[in-house]
């Protein structure tokens, strides 16, 4: 069989919606060594890498693209013809790149000769999307994963998601795969978190993957990788932990342990989807101690969840953990105040560790804010197709000062803020204090603020900070906007409501439409910069 493996262009779909924006300058420069770092690259399709290890097994020829690749799916009458495929597979990933993955269905539906019985699809999206993706496209979704060939109408009893992975079948200059195996320890997850997909992925949860055979098949064919990213949804849920830990201690994965090549270099464990606070107990703590866990995530989705976060992060500390990446759900049910409130307890976190210690602080925690994306229609408005997704909130009577609620400026600015740190909030405390701000209002005037002056802080903020190095004063349009905007905000009257509804929706057509009504001219001054790129 001539089989076909497709990956979506939707990285760059993502990359222009905010996230991924460091990976473009990989795929500008591909043959650059310094650009082959996994913590840059994208991550790989493993159903793909899984499916093409299947086929490859059986003798047949594969083939991987990424995006709509014209020769690969040239039509019989083309000059660079040479027969159909007859199969092509296309993974999927968040619902929101359902434009980009329905179009990439319907080109290559010409590579098998019109026909959508040989495209199959699956993946993130076609999992929670199967009946959207039928009526669009005519082809119903493998959903899952992908336990069987029967599944795909193959014979033969192999488990495909258990299958070591064809890590040949990528560019390593675009993808993870350098210094950086993936798997599997467990499947799916004991809870049913509204806002969260896996129970539809993965309803059933499997507590025990022997990992031992792919990663010895892995070192055996590409070598010794420093890294493990599993991606197990709730691993500390299961009740084979200790079978678990044991697997990967035995694997290598313990502290202080090397792997084979030159340079040798310590092995890590990166439990990639995070670890769920409720499970962090000593007992868990004492059975994952031994692993070189780095770093330990863990969500800290609500202010409300605080002390429960806190006791979590503080145990994982008692027994040795020194690098926490915290993630942040926001503009869900939360708002901007509740977000403020959970990266200020991290500030606070990495300000103790760092006093307690003349030296290195004690710990650092990451603090990565990641924005709320439907997995559902809402309310029938196909909202999980967008990325575009806010709760309903006009400006009316709301006090803004007090009662902030997420609008698509705020949003943005949240991304443009975590930008300097690679989509993390630092855990240097000056800089985080400077980033965020000191207090909620300078908070709320930044999330206000033009990106000009969000992204040119030192060109434009006048106050100096002590730990920054030497830079002249900037223009000090920073402190007169957040000035401006406060005075707008405790007036609450018609002209912070103008000026509200002009920049909040985060489109220059509102600020276009704002400036020739407007006849404020302190007002028309700072909406020019939100026209400025």
């Amino acid at each position: 069989m001539k089989v076909l493996l497709v990956e979506p262009q939707y990285r760059r779909i993502t990359a222009e919606l905010g996230q991924y924006e460091h990976l473009e300058v990989v795929k500008e420069s591909p043959k650059k060594e310094a650009s082959r770092n996994d913590d840059t690259l994208w991550y790989p399709p493993l159903g793909l890498m899984k499916l093409a290890r299947f086929h490859k097994d059986r003798g047949d020829e594969v083939q991987f693209v990424s995006g709509c690749d014209s020769e690969a799916a040239a039509p019989p009458d083309s000059v660079s013809y040479k027969t159909l495929w007859d199969r092509v597979y296309i993974t999927t990933l968040f619902t929101f790149h359902w434009r980009s993955i329905v179009e990439t269905i319907a080109f290559y539906k010409k590579s098998v000769g019109g026909t959508v019985s040989k495209i199959y699809v699956g993946g993130i999206m076609a999992s929670l999307m199967a009946n959207d993706i039928y009526e669009e496209t005519g082809i119903f979704p493998i959903t899952g994963a992908l336990y069987s060939p029967k599944d795909i109408g193959l014979p033969g009893d192999v488990n495909i998601d258990l299958l070591t992975p064809d890590y040949e079948l990528l560019d390593p200059t675009r993808y993870a795969v350098n210094d950086t195996y993936y798997g599997y320890t467990s499947r799916g997850c004991v809870n049913s978190c509204p806002w969260c997909g896996v129970r539809q992925i993965e309803p059933e949860y499997i507590p025990y993957i022997d990992i031992k055979p792919m990663i010895r098949a892995l070192r055996e064919k590409h070598g010794d990788k420093a890294r493990l990213k599993l991606m197990d949804n709730n691993v500390l849920a299961s009740p084979d932990l200790e079978k678990i830990v044991n697997d990967l201690l035995e694997l290598g994965y313990g502290s202080g342990q090397l792997t084979d090549t030159k340079p040798r270099k310590q092995r890590l464990v990166d439990f990639n989807q995070g670890l769920d606070a409720t499970f962090i107990t000593d007992r868990s703590m004492q059975l994952i101690g031994p692993l070189n866990v780095k770093p330990m995530r863990i969500a800290f989705d609500r202010a409300s969840e605080e002390s429960h976060y806190l006791r979590a992060v503080e145990l994982a500390k008692k027994h040795g953990v020194r690098e926490f990446s915290n993630y942040m759900l926001y503009n869900w049910k939360d708002t901007p105040r509740d977000l403020y409130q959970r990266l200020v307890v991290n500030i606070r976190l990495n300000e103790e560790w760092g006093k307690k210690s003349c030296n290195e602080p004690e710990g650092a925690v990451y603090s990565y804010p990641m924005r709320f994306a439907p997995i559902n229609s809402i309310d029938g408005n196909q909202a999980n197709r967008r990325r575009d997704f806010f709760p309903a909130a006009k400006v009316g009577k709301r006090d803004w000062l007090r009662e902030p609620v997420w609008t698509p400026r705020f949003v943005r600015n949240i991304e443009i803020m975590k930008g300097a740190a690679h989509g993390a909030i630092t855990p240097t405390p000056t800089l985080a204090w400077r980033t965020i701000g000191e207090t909620f209002e300078k908070f709320l005037a930044n999330l206000y603020m033009p990106e000009e002056l969000l992204r040119n802080r030192n060109k434009h903020e006048r106050l100096v900070y002590k730990y920054e190095p030497k830079r002249p004063a900037g223009t000090g349009k920073v402190e007169e906007f957040r000035a401006y905007v406060l005075k707008l905000l405790k007036k609450n009257d018609g002209r912070f409501r103008q000026f509200h509804d002009a920049v909040c929706e985060n489109t220059m057509e509102h600020v276009r439409n704002a400036m020739r009504e407007c006849k404020d001219k302190e007002m028309y001054k700072w909406l020019q910069l939100y026209l400025k790129k």
